[in-house]
């Protein structure tokens, strides 16, 4: 019985299995089906296929088919693959075909300037960057964030660059010319800046594009002969009003790969340094050597390290928020920044505040007009003269009382405590500058359109500068303060027409026309009084003061006229050509030199689009382009061509008398644009189902009738003249590419890089008036067959030793240039042309210009974590370091400035390396030891961001939060000496803002959306 009832409790047990197991499948439902290119209908092999809301999800094969059990027949599958836009539908069919419609960087809409284009269907050198990783970069500077972002462009860190509100310049494909200018422009919502981009905030930005060969170019004509960097920013799209926020702080701590001579280290190099001086090698006293508060110092081991009393961690900042909104007839974007930096040095600061409106107003259907208005606010405090490299630790920072010294050695004669100084000096700087644009647009006919572009730019700035009569610039004068007022206007108008009509699917063309007008106006006022009895008002006493008082006025206008015409023509989607002729007239030239002309041509060849390519899966895109442009470019510095005066007074009958003399530059007035004619081939690629996409391009670009100085005897009165002459060249290659490994649902990797090398060269200069070519001006550093800013210096071959032979020496020939009875520790140089002596034809050239720079990236998501890890590379660059050779920056081994340490030459250790100190004078050919290697690799940028889950962001209603933490100049392996390979730090005693220390950061930051 017992059997029975088990055999009966079986039996219904697997009847209740497989009625579950019949419902299990009823409630699953395979589909089948197919994903193909809604382009091409080609096969999407490892396309993803996934049930919305599950993990449940399937793989296309090689012929693009899947198949994938659904637990829900009315839920709804999410197709995608890299390159196109994912794709929503109902799981219901049981088979299906689905066609991907393209979504990768071919079908994005690239602003080329007076208009767009698909990537797809540019014939010039075009480049984007990713906004995204570009602005994890924390900084003020818009400039600063593009490094290593675009192949060919390199961002130029001069003279405090890196300082809180530093801006920079960047150079597009080497340096085009010599004396002229260099620098690319920028063009913001399609108006020509005069000057740079410090308004715009990062968050504002909406793309970036940059015009790179001269085809592109020529559309600016000679205002776009260096490169053109487009700037489109943020506008309201209609619907759902959204509010963006970006918040993060950022911290800074200093940089440097070098070492300074601690305490007893300086106190021996200047005991070597004064030993050397001595006959017989003999040690001096200390006490004749060193004050008493050095000598005690020295016996209690006290010292101080300037670097650690002065410096300090940085911090930024930065707060953004915005709104964007609006319906059909009005849309609007509008936003508010704010960005604060405290600098490493005391006293430097930056505080910027931006408010941008834009409104897009649809007044009928033929009518609308943009409205752009940008304010800005600054505020910058600059460091007073501050090196904490130079000064002697020996001294004392502070009294017993725990006062500052003003003179830490308790000399007077030596140098000011630097703290001392930066106390009693002020470097203060406000300004305010606001941008108008209003553009009405008339849609005359469905192909034809025109445009007004007005646009008002005006920025005012005071800057006030205060030494005290307690520091070293002010103690003799009773103090110093001086006021600069500058004021900067621009005006434009662009009259546009634009005709753009598809007369059938093979045959399309657009025709742009474009009249345009500026004017640019800079005026500046500088005041500045010495002598003051009361100090308290810093420079707002100026007024005040009892000893001389000066005023300088600068005040110049230059007008701009520019009539433009761009045709681009679309045969059968597979053979672009566009013509492009600009004609400049500038008020900066001579009155018969005030007009050129800038032609250009291209022509780009889809291959890809060929039927003999049609069957080729592997390649989604082979485009290949070639132009050829002629642009000119101008000197940048207004009356050169006409004959001017400056004031100077003078006595006349016992009386002073105000007066004009010539200025220092003698006018030409045959003075001309020089012309830069460049040309570019490069092919555009995206292969293996668009795993790899990337571009290469090679480009020729020569400037002549080159903008050059020259020297005229000091009996004319003047010192230099600007005029024409001579051939440069600039060659180089581009290489972009990214991969796209993997992309699936939850996890994504992608590497990316850009490399190029630029080779510049003088190919001609100018003859000697009887026919003779000039191949060498050491005036002006200019010589045929080398690069600008080539450094000519004698070769550097070690240090004399002991033993070797003094008397035969090439140095010890009397008939040297420089006659040297030679010693062991003296600086040895090559006789690089083997005659037996040392002249300046044994000098060496070596090119400042790095052989190739580039950048390696990758991307890797996970889920809700990225990652994102950025290097970038500069080879073969050189510099001559002054930390090596200047005084001023401690280079010359004498014992009296403190400096970066180095294994010096002793009779007890012969170093081959450095020479001897010397207290009394700077070692022979000491340059030519300092010019160093100034190659190095940095990982710029790590940053790791989490997005929070969708389904958290929604019950919480908002759309989206991000937060990230981004770490910057992480590490920068490199020979050079210094606080940067691409910078060298300020002059001891400069009063200018010659440099700024380089910087690691850390950043926090958190991105919402509502």
């Amino acid at each position: 019985m017992k059997f029975k009832f088990q055999k009966l409790r079986i039996a219904v047990f697997f009847g209740l299995f497989l009625v579950c197991g019949s419902f299990t499948l009823l409630a699953q439902t395979t589909v089948r089906g197919t994903v193909l290119s809604a382009a091409d209908n080609m096969p999407l092999p490892g396309a993803s296929v996934v049930e919305k809301g599950t993990t449940n999800g399937a793989s296309t094969d090689f012929d693009g088919n899947f198949t994938l059990n659904v637990s829900n027949p009315s839920g709804t599958l999410i197709v995608s693959y890299v390159g196109f836009k994912t794709k929503e539908l109902s799981a219901k069919n049981a088979e299906m075909t689905i066609a991907l419609e393209n979504d990768n960087l071919l079908n994005e809409v690239v602003v080329v300037g007076y208009g767009t284009q698909n990537k797809s269907d540019i014939v010039n050198a075009v480049a984007t960057t990713n906004l995204a990783q570009a602005t994890l970069t924390p900084t003020s500077d818009v400039n600063e964030m593009l490094r290593g972002r675009i192949a060919g462009l390199q961002v130029d860190v001069g003279s405090g660059t890196l300082r809180p509100g530093g801006t920079s310049d960047i150079i597009f494909r080497g340096q085009g010319s010599i004396e002229g200018n260099v620098s690319a422009i920028y063009v913001v919502d399609g108006i020509i800046r005069d000057g740079g981009i410090e308004d715009i905030d990062s968050d504002d930005i909406e793309s970036i594009e940059f015009l790179k060969d001269a085809s592109a170019q020529a559309i600016y004509g000679s205002r776009g002969a260096n490169g053109v960097v487009l700037i489109t920013t943020k506008r309201g799209e209609a619907g759902k009003v959204t509010v963006s926020y970006h918040g993060y702080v950022t911290t800074k701590s200093i940089e440097r790969n070098f070492d300074v001579y601690s305490g007893q280290e300086f106190a021996q190099l200047r005991r070597e340094a004064v030993r050397s001086t001595i006959d017989g090698d003999a040690y001096p006293l200390d006490s004749d050597i060193f004050s008493e508060i050095e000598l005690e110092n020295i016996a209690n081991n006290e010292f101080v390290d300037w670097e650690d009393e002065l410096m300090t961690n940085g911090f930024v900042n930065n707060q953004a928020i915005s709104i964007s909104g609006g319906t059909e007839l009005t849309k609007v974007f509008a936003s508010i920044n704010y960005f604060k930096e405290e600098g490493m040095i005391p006293t430097s600061s930056y505080t910027r505040k931006t408010l941008r409106l834009n409104v897009d107003q649809k007044i009928s259907d033929k009518f609308s007009v943009n409205f752009d208005l940008n304010l800005l606010n600054d505020d910058t405090d600059r460091a007073a003269n501050v090196n904490v490299i130079t000064t002697s630790p020996l001294g004392s920072a502070y009294d017993e009382d725990g006062n500052l010294t003003q003179y830490p050695s308790g000399e007077e004669s030596s140098a000011i405590n630097p703290i001392w100084n930066l106390n009693e000096q002020e470097n203060h700087e406000k300004g305010n500058d606001y941008v108008i644009n209003v553009t009405p647009r008339w849609q005359i006919t469905k192909d034809l359109n025109y445009q007004l572009k007005t646009n008002l730019t005006r920025r005012t700035s005071e800057r006030g500068q205060y030494q005290s009569s307690l520091s070293s610039a002010g103690d003799d004068v009773d103090g110093i303060a001086t006021i600069e007022n500058q004021l900067t206007e621009s005006y434009l108008i662009e009259n546009i027409l634009t005709y753009d009509k598809a007369f059938n699917e093979n045959n399309k063309l657009n025709v742009t026309f474009v009249q345009s007008a500026q004017e640019n106006g800079y005026s500046s006022t500088l005041t500045e009084g010495q002598g003051f009895v009361n100090e308290t008002l810093s420079y707002d006493g100026i007024s005040n003061a009892i000893g001389s008082i000066t005023v300088d006025r600068e005040k110049d206008k230059q007008t701009l006229a520019s009539f433009m015409t761009r045709a681009r023509y679309n045969l059968n989607n597979k053979y672009l050509f566009t013509a492009t002729a600009r004609a400049d007239g500038a008020s900066v030239n001579s009155e018969d030199n005030k007009w050129s002309f800038n032609p250009a041509a291209s022509f780009a060849w889809k291959i890809h689009n060929e039927s003999f390519l049609e069957d080729v899966s592997a390649i989604q895109e082979l485009k290949l382009r070639a132009s050829y442009g002629s642009l000119v470019n101008d000197l940048g510095i207004a009356y050169t061509s006409l004959f001017t005066a400056d004031g100077e007074n003078y006595i006349f009958d016992s009386e002073s008398t105000s007066g004009y003399s010539p200025s220092t530059i003698l006018p030409n007035t045959d003075l001309k644009f020089e012309r830069i004619t460049t040309a570019n081939i490069g092919l555009d690629f995206s292969v293996l189902n668009r795993i790899l996409e990337g571009n290469v391009n090679w480009y020729d670009a020569r400037t002549t009738d080159l903008l050059l100085k020259r020297g005229v005897p000091s009996t004319t009165g003047y010192s230099y003249t600007y005029f024409n002459a001579g051939e440069l060249q600039n060659t180089g290659i581009e290489l972009s590419l990214t991969a796209n490994i993997i992309n699936t649902k939850d996890f994504k990797w992608s590497v990316s890089t850009n490399w190029s090398n630029n080779k510049n060269k003088i190919l001609e200069l100018y003859d000697d008036g009887d026919g003779n070519p000039i191949e060498n001006d050491d005036t002006y550093g200019y010589y045929v067959g080398q690069a600008v800013d080539v450094i000519y210096q004698y070769d550097f071959d070690g240090i004399w030793q002991e033993g070797e032979d003094f008397e035969n020496a090439p140095q010890a020939n009397s008939e040297s240039t420089l006659t040297q009875d030679l010693e062991a520790g003296d600086i040895k140089i090559k006789d690089t042309n083997e005659d037996g002596i040392i002249t300046e034809d044994d000098r060496v050239f070596t090119d400042s210009n790095p052989d190739w720079f580039g950048s390696l990236s990758t991307t890797i998501v996970y889920k809700g974590f990225d990652l994102f890890v950025d290097f970038y590379a500069v080879e073969g660059a050189t510099k001559v370091n002054p930390f090596l050779s200047d005084y001023n920056n401690g280079g010359t081994l004498s014992g009296k400035l403190n400096g970066v340490k180095v294994d010096y030459y002793t009779p007890e250790n012969p170093s081959t390396e450095f020479p001897r100190p010397n207290y009394d004078s700077t070692p022979l050919y000491l340059n030519a030891l300092a010019v160093r290697d100034a190659s190095y690799l940095r990982l710029r940028t790590l940053s790791l961001g989490y997005t929070l889950d969708q389904g958290i962001t929604d019950k919480l209603n908002i759309g989206q939060i991000r937060f990230y933490a981004t770490a910057t100049n992480v590490f920068t392996k490199t020979d050079y000496i210094g606080y940067s390979p691409e910078v060298n730090i300020r002059d001891t005693y400069s009063s200018a803002d010659t440099g700024y220390p380089d910087s690691s950061s850390f950043t926090f930051g958190v991105k919402v959306k509502f």
